[in-house]
């Protein structure tokens, strides 16, 4: 099979989950500038074998930075500063916990800077980075029917 049927395959999962994820995003009534998941999927679609882009990864990466984000802005408040210390803290947690997933650092960014709900950790973070994980690895086992070269 050519690369670039694999490549195209990938891209246009890539594009289907975006789809998925503003519609999900418009019917929950979530802002899409909250919803952390682009570079996720770009990442999770486009290099599915790839460490970062494992389901414990995409969920625990997510879910930490998330943590982290929280921590910062009960410790330092709302704004920039907080943002910068959620991110260094997301990283520090995603290392610790093997489950680096680099996308998930703007949970720990966007917690602090926009001063976001505890409940924005079940919704969008779990619900969304659970359902994306799915979504990746049945879209990657997709690529067993594409057809070969021979």
């Amino acid at each position: 099979m050519k690369p670039v049927t694999i490549w195209l395959y990938r891209a246009v999962g890539a594009g289907v989950a975006i789809a998925l994820m503003e519609v999900l995003a418009r019917l929950a009534g979530e802002p899409l500038a909250r919803v952390p998941f682009v570079t996720s999927i770009v990442l999770t679609m486009s290099v599915p074998d790839i460490e970062a882009a494992q389901p414990y990864a995409v969920i625990a990466g997510h879910l930490l930075s998330t943590l982290a984000g929280f921590i910062a802005l009960w410790c330092f408040g709302v704004g920039t500063s907080a943002a910068a210390v959620g991110v260094g803290l997301a990283a520090f947690l995603m290392l610790s916990a093997r489950a680096m997933h680099p996308p998930a650092g703007i949970d720990g960014f966007l917690v602090p800077l926009l001063g976001l709900p505890l409940v924005w950790a079940l919704q969008p973070v779990l619900i969304g980075a659970g359902l994306l994980a799915l979504f990746a690895r049945l879209w990657s086992r997709g690529e067993g029917l594409l057809p070969r070269r021979g």
